[in-house]
Formats: C-alpha cells, sequence, structure tokens
C-alpha cells in the first residue's frame, strides 16, 4: 500500500543532513559512494529527444530496484529541500497526479510517498519523468527525486540533467552495482570522495 508521509527524516535509514552536506560538497562524518550513470548522446546534445532518455533510463531504474529485495519498500522524496509536489495544473505526469488525487492527497504535499517494490516499478515512467517534464518546458526541471531504500542507505537519484545516479554509505552494495551487466553501455562518473 501507497504511504503519504510529512516527516521525511524519522523515515529514512540515513541521515539526511549528512547526505545533503555530502551533495553539496562539504565534508561528512560518514563516507557516501555515488555514480553517475550518464549516456553521452543525451547528456551532451540538445536536441537529445526524451523519448530516448525514457527508453534507455526507465529499464536502468527498473534494473536497479530489482537488485534489492523485493519485499522492500522505498521511499521517494526531493533531493534536499521539501517543494510542493506538483506546483502546476499542468496535463503531464498522469499516473501520479491520479495517485494523489485518488488519495485525496492536494498537489502542495511536501512530503516523502513510500511505494512497495511493484507499485514503485508501476509508477517508474513518471518518476524518472518527474524533474524534467513537471516544469512543462524543454530545458527547464524541477527538483532531483531521491528514491531511497526503506531499510539500507541507498539512493537513486533522479536527476533534471538526463541522468540517473546511485548512492551510498555501503561499499559492498555500491560495488555490486558498479559491477552489474545492465550498467554496461552507460558512461559511468563516479563522485569524488568526501
Amino acid at each position: 500500500m501507497i504511504e503519504f508521509q510529512r516527516n521525511i527524516e524519522k523515515i529514512l535509514p540515513y541521515n539526511r543532513k549528512g547526505y545533503m552536506s555530502y551533495q553539496s560538497g562539504s565534508r561528512t562524518s560518514v563516507k557516501w559512494y555515488g555514480v553517475s550513470f550518464q549516456v553521452a548522446e543525451i547528456t551532451d546534445q540538445e536536441d537529445a529527444s526524451f523519448q530516448q532518455y525514457l527508453e534507455i533510463y526507465e529499464p536502468l531504474f527498473r534494473d536497479l530496484i530489482s537488485e534489492f529485495d523485493s519485499d522492500s519498500s522505498w521511499i521517494v522524496t526531493h533531493d534536499f529541500k521539501n517543494l510542493p509536489w506538483f506546483p502546476n495544473e499542468y496535463d503531464n505526469l498522469p499516473d501520479l497526479r491520479a495517485l494523489f488525487k485518488q488519495n485525496n492527497i492536494l498537489n502542495t504535499f511536501t512530503g516523502a510517498v513510500i511505494f512497495s517494490v511493484p507499485e514503485l516499478i508501476g509508477y517508474s515512467e513518471d518518476l524518472v519523468s518527474y524533474p524534467y517534464v513537471l516544469p512543462g518546458r524543454k530545458g527547464m526541471f524541477y527538483r532531483d527525486l531521491d528514491i531511497s531504500h526503506s531499510q539500507l542507505p541507498a539512493i537513486i537519484r533522479i536527476s533534471g540533467h538526463l541522468n540517473i545516479d546511485f548512492i551510498s554509505t555501503e561499499q559492498q552494495i555500491f560495488r555490486k552495482i558498479m559491477q552489474a551487466n545492465f550498467v554496461k553501455g552507460f558512461v559511468v562518473k563516479e563522485y569524488r570522495g568526501n
């Protein structure tokens, strides 16, 4: 069952302030490992189509989720700052907008959405599209999404810059993802250490 939670810090399996410090380039007491999966034809070309992005990155997103226990749940939040989920009334992201409406959640909701694995897979197109599609204008993006495992310090970050990142404090989990067959074909850019 999908849940909506306002108090994000209490449900994440890592310290969100430490994670945000790491993301902003500050030193943290916890070592984070991060990688960006990119496709040069998409990130380096202004004329790359959004459909091309979806065809490449939605399967990557599904593969990343599948590397974890199928009984897991995942916490979807905005990166860095809690913002309203739908600050406009555009005709986009139909499945996510319908989910909010069915659950009587206002578009101005600023918390987390918790999904089981099958539910997360079911909403994968809208989630992978979210930062880029929500503003309704090419070249603009909203806030990146962090999709965090509910029990492990593992984050799939959906970027408005048309790439997906994987971040974890657990080197073993990080290395497992880096060695997975499904990441072949991507330009793999590891983050600099903290």
